[in-house]
């Protein structure tokens, strides 16, 4: 994908072929099983964060952390897929304020009889990366603002923050069809929140997995499905 990177293109953290301990796909007895999954990672950042005054880690980012998690990551059990594996490693990079925007890659070998290379590789440009960004304590009562009828609540299994609607329909069809709603506009969306439904009572709980917490990308989500809302 073609990505709007910041107008601060100009510095960067690249992390090259980095073999990753993890365990991606389903192969069956005659597949080639890749025995190298190697990650490609470039990092977009504010010159201010290379061209330095003078030495010193406060100075620069440090990377070491996110590597450390990135580890951690690849190493969290089976993954049917790259994308998944990437989509977690997004979700990491967001958690850093000073990360503007990131390219990254992942690729495995052998394909066919011992040689070639099959990779996924994506850029996310400052807009789609913010969308990903915990929002802070400070700012979620402003996001609550621009909803309507939702609360802020703490999940009970999950111990994370969720934003939390509840509704009764006038009949079980009714609530049928808002679940579908809910449930295809959620797919459009690429997003997954927890729908319970009890005959004509529904109740929406939306937060981020891979940040454990609340995102933009959850604000979102809320809006459109308050615009359900004032359908039949």
């Amino acid at each position: 994908m073609n990505a709007q990177l910041p107008n601060s293109r100009q510095a960067c953290v690249e992390l090259r072929d980095l073999r990753l301990n993890t365990h991606i796909g389903t192969y069956g007895p005659l597949d080639v099983v890749p025995d190298a999954h190697v990650l490609d990672l470039t990092l977009w950042l504010s010159p201010a964060l290379v061209l330095i005054a003078q030495d010193g880690m406060s100075h620069v980012f440090d990377y070491d952390p996110l590597v450390a998690e990135i580890d951690r990551l690849a190493a969290d059990g089976h993954y049917e897929t790259q994308e998944r594996l990437i989509t977690r490693i997004v979700h990491a990079c967001a958690a850093y304020p000073d990360i503007e925007a990131l390219d990254i890659g992942l690729r495995k070998s052998p394909v066919r009889q011992s040689s070639g290379e099959l990779g996924v590789r994506v850029s996310v440009d400052a807009h789609t990366l913010n969308t990903l960004r915990k929002i802070e304590p400070t700012d979620v009562q402003l996001a609550m603002a621009a909803l309507s009828g939702w609360t802020l609540d703490t999940h009970p299994q999950h111990h994370t923050p969720c934003l939390s609607k509840s509704w009764t329909l006038p009949s079980f069809e009714a609530a049928v069809t808002r679940f579908n709603h809910i449930a295809q506009l959620a797919q459009a969306q690429d997003h997954h929140p927890e729908v319970l439904s009890s005959y004509t009572h529904l109740q929406v709980r939306i937060w981020t997995h891979d940040v454990a917490g609340l995102t933009h990308k959850d604000v979102t989500l809320a809006q459109a499905i308050d615009l359900l809302s004032t359908t039949p």
